[in-house]
């Protein structure tokens, strides 16, 4: 038996005994991971000795993230054979649709270590929509979902030379609800609770140029639910406002 595969294992053996999903999750992640040999890297790039570390499950515990100091965030790929792949059309999404977007798509700098490609991210502080407090998101609805709509529509409408390679098709061409999306709208928009304004568009991995009218059905629990509905109305003021003119 090889060491990834002990490593398995015992790390099936432990999980068995926590309770919650998440906490599950987390912990496979880290327990499959060489977090020390990890911790040291960053420690090298940070210059930092002491550096005050938060670990987090990637979605579908595809890999490990842990923040330092409130400033970064590493990205480690855990699984996926075309994590590489991955990280550098990432890169390039996010640095042709920032210059557009009207809220902060903040930039990933990929740092070769091992064999891979670690993505090195800005930290952004602030709470999605599913974990800020609902009351909240109830009160400033209507400011959150035009600031996300406008940013719908004017990421979705934009054709940048250069990731045009990257459609469908070369002869794609963005319409209503059709263009660069970012694929996972409640999740990965930051907000700053004080001033409960979005600061900025995380996670681009899995950005796309595609049909994305399937977002506004997707969305079952409150208030997710209602801050689409709103969202969708919006955008479609705007797309009918700048289609007659």
């Amino acid at each position: 038996m090889g060491q990834k595969s002990i490593r398995r294992f015992f790390t099936n053996i432990v999980c068995g005994f926590v309770y919650s999903k998440d906490g599950r999750k987390k912990l496979r992640v880290v327990l499959n991971s060489p977090v020390l040999e990890y911790v040291r890297f960053i420690r090298a790039d940070t210059g930092l000795r002491m550096p005050r570390l938060r670990f987090f499950a990637g979605y579908q515990a595809r890999s490990l993230l842990i923040g330092v100091n409130n400033r970064w965030i590493y990205k480690f790929p855990l699984r996926r054979d075309n994590y590489r792949e991955l990280a550098l059309r990432e890169q390039r999404i996010i640095r042709a649709l920032a210059p557009i977007s009207s809220i902060p798509i903040p930039d990933v700098r990929l740092i070769e270590y091992k064999g891979m490609l670690v993505r090195k991210y800005d930290f952004v502080q602030g709470a999605t929509l599913r974990t800020a407090p609902r009351d909240l998101i109830m009160a400033n609805m209507g400011p959150l979902a035009a600031s996300v709509a406008r940013f719908l529509y004017e990421v979705a409408r934009a054709d940048p030379a250069e990731i045009r390679d990257l459609k469908p098709s070369l002869d794609a061409r963005p319409g209503y609800m059709r263009g660069w999306c970012q694929g996972d709208i409640c999740d990965n928009f930051m907000i700053d609770l004080k001033t409960m304004k979005i600061k900025a568009f995380i996670d681009w991995e899995d950005a796309r140029f595609c049909d994305f009218a399937y977002m506004f059905g997707c969305e079952k629990r409150s208030p997710a639910r209602e801050f689409m509905d709103v969202v969708r109305k919006e955008y479609d003021r705007l797309w009918n406002a700048n289609s007659k003119s």
